[in-house]
């Protein structure tokens, strides 16, 4: 299917340097704070087993001029991922994933067209019981500025978060209280503000264009303020089938 919509398939490697992770990833993630498996090796160069699969991609991209052939390209990769400390609910420490990466095509309908692919691929399995929920990530222009009124909603309740909220999400990664699963911080948070009251106008104009042709294509959505993603490359759309 990932080829009937145009897609490529790339393979990386399953460690690279951990460097690649920290960067983008952010400091301020779980996954780089928490959640990779680092090692030396006999080089004394710092080396993590694979714990998400855009950053190779990217990685492989550049090393490799794919870029100097112009115009959109899309990939896709399928392999092994690693994740120490906590997996998520139904993930093992060393899980698959596949994902889809698109360069040369930062349109509100190319994001469209990954949540029609994703809905064509939940109807192939069968799935037919599920929510699309959809928000804005910003950009890095207005972003900081969300993340700053955001802090001082989360201050005012400091008390009351669980201790990972409190002591490190709040100083580091923010925007992560709100996908914490902790159902006291849900209570607490239960009326967060929304970042599209912060967002620069191309952002604004971005996510509507993007709301515009799920309708066009008949894909029902519900808006969620609540939904954030905890890595620093993320802009703009984001979107997760429930």
């Amino acid at each position: 299917m990932l080829q009937r919509y145009g897609f490529r398939e790339i393979r990386t490697p399953v460690f690279e340097m951990s460097e690649l992770f920290k960067r983008p990833l952010g400091l301020g993630s779980d996954v780089v704070a928490k959640e990779m498996y680092e090692f030396t090796d006999k080089g004394g160069r710092q080396l993590a087993l694979r714990p998400e699969g855009t950053a190779p991609v990217v990685r492989a991209f550049v090393n490799h001029g794919l870029y100097a052939k112009g115009g959109r390209q899309k990939l896709f990769y399928l392999g092994p991922i690693f994740r120490y400390d906590r997996p998520q609910a139904g993930r093992f420490r060393q899980h698959h994933q596949a994902g889809v990466e698109v360069f040369g095509n930062p349109a509100a309908s190319q994001d469209a067209e990954l949540v029609a692919l994703g809905a064509h691929i939940l109807c192939e399995l069968g799935i037919q019981e599920y929510e699309l929920r959809v928000n804005t990530s910003g950009c890095p222009t207005c972003r900081p500025g969300y993340e700053a009124r955001l802090r001082a909603y989360a201050f005012q309740r400091k008390d009351r978060l669980c201790e990972d909220c409190r002591s490190y999400r709040l100083a580091h990664n923010v925007l992560r209280i709100l996908d914490c699963k902790n159902s006291s911080c849900r209570q607490q948070t239960h009326d967060p503000p929304g970042i599209l009251d912060s967002a620069c106008e191309e952002c604004r104009a971005h996510h509507q264009a993007f709301l515009g042709h799920l309708t066009a294509l008949g894909i029902a959505y519900l808006k969620d303020i609540r939904l954030v993603r905890g890595f620093d490359y993320y802009t703009r759309t984001s979107f997760e089938f429930v």
